[in-house]
Formats: C-alpha cells, sequence, structure tokens
C-alpha cells in the first residue's frame, strides 16, 4: 500500500469519525433529516475509500433509514431470554428495523460435576 492510499485512508477514517459525532450532535438539537444525511455521507465515503467503520459506530445507526440510534428518542433496547443464551434487541422507532446481537455467556461449571 502506498503512502497516498494510506493518507486517504486516514483521511476517510477522520472524516467518518466527525460525521458521525456531527449527526448524533444534530439528531440531540432535533434536525433528524441532517442527522440521517450526515450518517449517509459517512457511510458513503468508508465504502468509497474501503475502510470499516469503527464497530460503535457501526452498531449505532439503522441500516435501513440511516438514522442514528440513540436509545429512548430513535432506539428501543430490549434483552431476549433464551435456552442456550440471551440476546440484545435493538428496534428503530422510526421505521421498524430491528437488530440482534449475542450475548456471551460464561460456561461455568458446577461444584457437583
Amino acid at each position: 500500500m502506498s503512502n497516498r492510499e494510506k493518507l486517504l485512508k486516514n483521511i476517510a477514517r477522520e472524516r467518518i469519525e466527525i460525521l458521525f459525532k456531527q449527526a448524533f450532535d444534530r439528531l440531540h438539537r432535533g434536525d433528524v433529516e441532517l442527522a440521517r444525511r450526515y450518517v449517509e455521507i459517512a457511510v458513503r465515503i468508508a465504502g468509497k475509500a474501503r475502510v470499516k467503520i469503527p464497530r460503535k459506530y457501526k452498531r449505532s445507526y439503522c441500516r435501513k433509514c440511516y438514522v442514528p440510534l440513540i436509545p429512548g428518542l430513535t432506539l428501543s433496547v430490549r434483552i431476549k431470554s433464551e435456552g442456550r443464551g440471551s440476546r440484545v434487541v435493538y428496534r428503530c422507532l422510526l421505521c421498524g428495523w430491528t437488530r440482534r446481537f449475542m450475548i456471551k455467556t460464561s460456561k461455568k461449571k458446577s461444584k457437583r460435576e
């Protein structure tokens, strides 16, 4: 990878970070459409520059309507218990899109075994 490519990827990462911060700021102020647009631009930059979006931001926007997800404002969070493991369920309050994340469970053995 050349120095030019490294420089472009670093610039893209910085811009993605700035755009996500601005999107959350705008959503707190009540401007949903501008926040949505910032997320769309950030996702497009990541695709063009072939840069992965950091996990903290990847999980913080709706994949369907591109709105930033803030619990209570645009996001409903639930924990669903199941036999083998539990899941965290995210649901967008604007479009209804859902996403599930597994919760890691520890495999402790009891003293009887």
